[in-house]
């Protein structure tokens, strides 16, 4: 993958780990460098004995380039992480240029610009731009709920305390931003008049705003609430309690490469697929290649995030109707056509249904599927 991708990701988490404690100062981290020589993920019951690499992999003039955009340095990157390090890509022919950008808000419009082939995203910046009138198509999906986590300073114990104060997301029309209008509701708070929304940009800087006192609460994915959990920053909320359909972790195409470029992005999709297969059947794998990608060797936050992964991924793989109504309900006051919208109209489940209906998805993940259904 590009190396300036790899860059940024190690300037993200290389803060941090060294995030300090209240009232301390914050210290850079360590690179680690990937273990080289990992083994090959072992084949599946019945399947093929492994080819070497000189059968899988094509001569670099024969790959085809794939332009993926990702929005996020999480354990939802994980398949990506492993596909790169095994190999997994060239062995489906694939040239993976990746880049990350800031969140699903900043994909959805480099996607619709033709800078983007594929994306792995969140589903709320695919739901806008269509709102928009885009043509983009959710065709999986990772999660099937919501997953983030309010963590605050220590002297605030409850969403109720945020009032009059403000709380932290990435980008507006992020997932975060949902996640903090679903959280303050709840708490019976309106965004805006009870607290204040900013914007921070990056994972990075918001938990720099948290560890500096800047803010009095952000919105995280994992594996950065671990950290500021460790830091002695209360968790206040975490949206897995509310059980809130979402696409957290999606891959995301526009019609006309679904349309013009169907077999490169179903060998895209296998591949990621193949990749997660290999992530659950090889946790040391995972976590290495996780702690590479976000510059930590602590053991302890590398089980607690792989083990978080784990428990919330959906194995059906199947974009979530529930999901984009989510997105459609929370946008409906100030998108009228929200309200009228259909969530088929932002799914394209024809690259999932094949891979079900073929076995691969049952092979690659080492589980019967169900069969593929409305959610």
């Amino acid at each position: 993958m590009r190396g300036n991708a790899v860059m940024v990701v190690a300037g993200v988490l290389a803060l941090l780990v060294g995030c300090a404690r209240p009232g301390t100062s914050a210290s850079s981290g360590g690179s680690v460098a990937s273990t080289p020589g990992a083994a090959a993920p072992a084949a599946s019951p019945g399947a093929a004995a492994p080819a070497t690499a000189a059968e899988t992999s094509p001569t670099p003039g024969e790959l085809r380039k794939v332009r993926l955009a990702y929005g996020f340095v999480s354990t939802t990157d994980i398949p990506m992480w492993v596909a790169d390090d095994q190999g997994i890509w060239q062995k489906y022919g694939l040239s993976i240029d990746a880049t990350l950008l800031q969140s699903s808000a900043q994909i959805a419009p480099a996607m619709a610009a033709g800078e983007v082939d594929v994306a792995l995203t969140a589903g709320a910046g695919v739901v806008d731009i269509d709102l928009a009138g885009g043509e983009q198509k959710l065709i999986s999906s990772l999660q099937s709920e919501m997953s983030f986590f309010v963590h605050a300073q220590p002297d605030i114990h409850s969403v109720e305390d945020l009032r009059g104060k403000q709380i932290g997301i990435t980008r507006r029309g992020s997932g975060t931003n949902l996640a903090a209008d679903i959280v303050l509701d709840k708490a019976g708070l309106a965004a805006g008049p009870d607290v204040a929304i900013q914007e921070l940009g990056t994972v990075q800087s918001e938990l720099s705003a948290l560890t500096s006192g800047q803010i009095a609460a952000v919105v995280l994915s994992a594996p950065t609430n671990f950290l500021a959990e460790r830091q002695g920053y209360p968790l206040i909320a975490r949206l897995s309690d509310y059980h809130v359909p979402y696409s957290q972790g999606a891959l995301a195409a526009t019609r006309g490469t679904l349309t013009d470029r169907y077999e490169l992005i179903r060998d895209f999709t296998k591949a990621f697929v193949e990749a997660l297969g290999v992530a659950k059947r090889d946790p040391a794998l995972a976590k290495r290649v996780l702690g590479a990608n976000t510059q930590t060797t602590d053991q302890d936050l590398l089980d607690k995030s792989y083990a978080l992964w784990l428990e919330e991924l959906d194995p059906t793989l199947q974009p979530s109707l529930a999901a984009v109504q989510t997105v459609l309900d929370q946008r409906a006051d100030e998108r009228p056509n929200a309200k009228t919208a259909n969530p088929k109209d932002f799914v394209d489940t024809r690259i999932i249904d094949e891979l079900r209906a073929s076995g691969f998805l049952s092979q690659q993940l080492g589980a019967e599927q169900p069969a593929a259904q409305a959610r």
